[in-house]
């Protein structure tokens, strides 16, 4: 029996919701991350509470992560656990690698912060943690980058996935934060050859099925101006009047 007959059909079906909401998440604390980090550089207050914040963030991308994909157990042996699960591919595994370092670093940055807060005052310790805390977020913010092109590339594996594409959609400019000058190549690769006009019918066309018809007409609007004789957004809009 082949791997993919093994795959339990419930993971099947919601692996393009489960991606979705890993990619929103991961996007989340990345933000939170570079909003922290602006601050450090600032030289406002860093609370425990808000590192402890992405921590948990991260904790529920990697919980996500193993309900769908099969856990890697050896990377020396590139083995993983037994299982009816997704068998991840490469990038999948560097995303799934990515994500678990991030998490540990942004735990021991938070422990660093807490000793800074809660046991030590302006001392040689409280200096040797305020240099421990500076360098995991340095590391943390390495990763972050790296990670962002992994994104990038998972991204571009699932260009099939109207749920990952409507989340990039939803907020633009969160897009344009993240992925800056590759964002419109971004969106514009799940229109396959009609750009941008395509992106935009497509997504028209699953908020008008999903019941959405607002929103499913901004969307085939948009699709009209890049294209204005983009015959399939014009129907569709003329079903929605």
């Amino acid at each position: 029996m082949s791997k993919k007959t093994e795959v339990k059909p419930y993971l099947s079906r919601v692996k393009n919701w489960k991606i979705r909401n890993i990619v929103m998440l991961y996007l989340e604390a990345r933000e939170e991350f570079k909003n922290y980090r602006r601050s450090s550089r600032r030289g406002d207050f860093l609370s425990f509470d808000k590192l402890r914040e992405i921590c948990e963030i991260l904790f529920e991308i990697k919980e996500e992560h193993h309900l769908v994909y099969k856990r890697l157990i050896d990377p020396q042996k590139n083995k993983f656990e037994k299982g009816h699960k997704i068998m991840p591919n490469k990038i999948e595994t560097e995303f799934m690698n990515n994500i678990g370092l991030l998490f540990h670093k942004v735990m021991v940055a938070r422990e660093s912060r807490y000793v800074m807060e809660h046991y030590v005052e302006k001392s040689d310790t409280f200096q040797k943690s305020e240099e421990s805390l500076q360098d995991y977020l340095e590391k943390i913010d390495a990763l972050f980058e790296e990670g962002i092109d992994v994104l990038t590339s998972l991204i571009q594996v699932n260009k099939d996935n109207i749920l990952l594409l409507t989340l990039l959609l939803e907020d633009p400019k969160r897009t344009k934060r993240h992925f800056g000058k590759n964002a419109k190549g971004i969106i514009e690769q799940f229109g396959n050859e009609e750009g941008l006009a395509g992106v935009y019918f497509n997504v028209g066309q699953y908020y008008s099925a999903s019941g959405w018809p607002e929103k499913a007409k901004r969307m085939l609007e948009s699709a009209l101006k890049e294209n204005a004789d983009h015959k399939n957004a014009l129907a569709g809009l003329a079903n929605l009047n």
